[in-house]
């Protein structure tokens, strides 16, 4: 039987990045416990099939959209009552014995046993002990960033992106909410993870030298990287691509594996390869650079999610493409937790193959920045039961000029039933206190260097773009709390327009 962790790192968090009115002392104290038992009760891996432990995702969103303590233990109570422990991919055999793992996991050998959900355990104990001895942002360094962990094939940077990025994901709850004990679990759970599509990346070629693009336009409105092409300006240069066209023809039932195989062939890792290099991180301008490219990030994944339906059609939002958006939410607590800027920067280049991957295994679907304007900027439930203000109220909520729909917003999700839903309004509403002033016209990349814009309609865009967003997850997930039934996120790979043939 593996030894459980003798050596715990404190259970304490601290408040998460929206640290909305709610928490008290017994919702701390309940949450810190419920994260605990996780740790030591749950494999990251929900079954032996490799489907993603969710429950701590789930736990810190709620608590930070203001979530009381009963609330969370019925949230740690709904996802963990089915048979599932810490050693589930060791059992083998009828009765289900865990199988023993005798050899200690040390600082020699950890790379041996990279890729295999059998040594979670074992991991997690390894990374204890390197966090409680040297720290949350040195092991960051260390075990995600360093030549020795990226070279021989350990690609620990490329496993850290891997699984929908969800190891990076929970190394992002680990960090925003200053969890040593997570971020330890969050090691563990990277290197268990295969490295993720190796082709896409180029890690032994340093970044090119930066490019200064020139631009025939002078407004200040018309916002540019410091240096190199703009995320939007490459999902253009992608949608342009004849090598990135989508791999034909379409098949409902192709299993996400058989997309990525197909995906990486007729030269389209190259491509992905250049067209990465494109997007420069200008580490000279320091905090002001990080910034820029978090909200690029928030930016792009915010369209992509919501802006790649159709005109006329009933919204669809695709379950991949929303973890681009959930995962962006965390890298300003990420790039605060890694120690240099080299390893920032490495962090942040590291984002364009995936998106560009996941892009194109869902099809090629192409942003319509006017099809997210379309969507009302004052969403509420449609069967929400509006009171008569008295008479002395200044104003009437049921006028949508004097309506603020975020505070329903997150008096709703807190009660849904899919984590994913819960990490998507926190992304969204993250980016709608920090961009949503931006005016028509003024996220980073609109235009390209000849003035026009980088995608029809972006010129009409704003930042009400990021409620208008919440508005469509809400009515896609559902307003469970005023009686709509659970939705879902949509995996039929909609860029296809065949996938858009049958159905809404």
């Amino acid at each position: 039987m593996p030894t459980r962790n003798a050596l715990k790192l404190p259970p304490t968090i601290r408040q998460g990045l929206l640290n909305l009115p709610g928490p008290t002392f017994e919702t701390q104290r309940t949450i810190e416990r419920l994260l605990e038992e996780d740790r030591e009760r749950h494999h990251c891996f929900w079954g032996r099939i490799g489907f993603h432990n969710h429950l701590s995702h789930h736990l810190l969103a709620a608590y930070d959209l203001g979530a009381p303590a009963a609330l969370l233990q019925k949230i740690f109570d709904a996802e963990s009552k089915d048979p599932w422990d810490l050693f589930i991919m060791n059992r083998t055999g009828k009765e289900g014995a865990a199988e023993a793992l005798e050899q200690e996991m040390t600082i020699e050998n950890w790379t041996s046993f990279l890729g295999d959900g059998k040594y979670y355990p074992s991991f997690l104990n390894f990374f204890t002990r390197e966090v409680a001895e040297h720290g949350a942002g040195e092991v960051l360094e260390k075990y995600i960033f360093s030549p020795k962990a990226n070279g021989n094939g350990a690609y620990m940077l490329l496993r850290f992106v891997g699984g929908a990025l969800h190891p990076l994901i929970q190394m992002g709850y680990a960090v925003e909410f200053g969890s040593d004990a997570m971020v330890a679990q969050a090691l563990a759970q990277t290197a268990v993870h295969d490295a993720f599509q190796p082709a896409l990346f180029d890690l032994a070629t340093p970044p090119r030298p930066l490019e200064s693009l020139t631009y025939k336009s002078t407004e200040v409105a018309q916002r540019q990287p410091s240096k190199g092409h703009s995320l939007f300006s490459i999902l253009r240069q992608a949608y342009d691509s004849e090598i990135m066209k989508p791999v034909m023809p379409y098949d409902p039932d192709a299993l996400l594996s058989a997309r990525f195989r197909a995906a990486c062939a007729d030269g389209r890792p190259e491509e992905i390869r250049r067209l990465s290099a494109l997007w420069q991180i200008d580490t000279a301008r320091g905090q002001a650079e990080l910034d820029e490219k978090v909200e690029e990030l928030l930016w792009t994944a915010t369209l992509l999610l919501v802006g790649s339906g159709r005109r006329g059609r009933k919204p669809r939002l695709d379950f991949f493409l929303m973890h681009m958006l959930n995962a962006s939410l965390f890298v300003p607590s990420l790039l605060a937790a890694i120690p240099t800027m080299e390893s920032k920067a490495a962090l942040l280049r590291s984002f364009v193959p995936v998106l560009l991957i996941y892009l194109t295994v869902r099809g090629r679907p192409r942003i319509d920045p006017e099809l997210v304007m379309s969507y009302t900027d004052t969403p509420r439930p449609s069967h929400e039961q509006l009171l008569e203000p008295d008479e002395s109220a200044i104003g009437n909520p049921r006028d949508a000029a004097d309506f603020n729909p975020w505070p329903g917003i997150i008096a709703s999700v807190v009660y849904a039933p899919d984590a994913h839903t819960l990490k998507a309004i926190r992304a969204l509403y993250y980016a709608a206190q920090n961009y949503g002033r931006t005016p028509l016209g003024g996220a980073i990349g609109a235009f390209d260097t000849e003035g026009r814009e980088t995608h029809p309609g972006i010129v009409k865009v704003d930042g009400s773009i990021f409620v208008r967003a919440a508005g469509v997850v809400m009515d896609t997930l559902g307003w469970v709390t005023h009686g709509q039934k659970e939705g879902s996120w949509d995996r039929s790979a909609l860029g296809w327009d065949d996938a858009w043939k049958n159905g809404d």
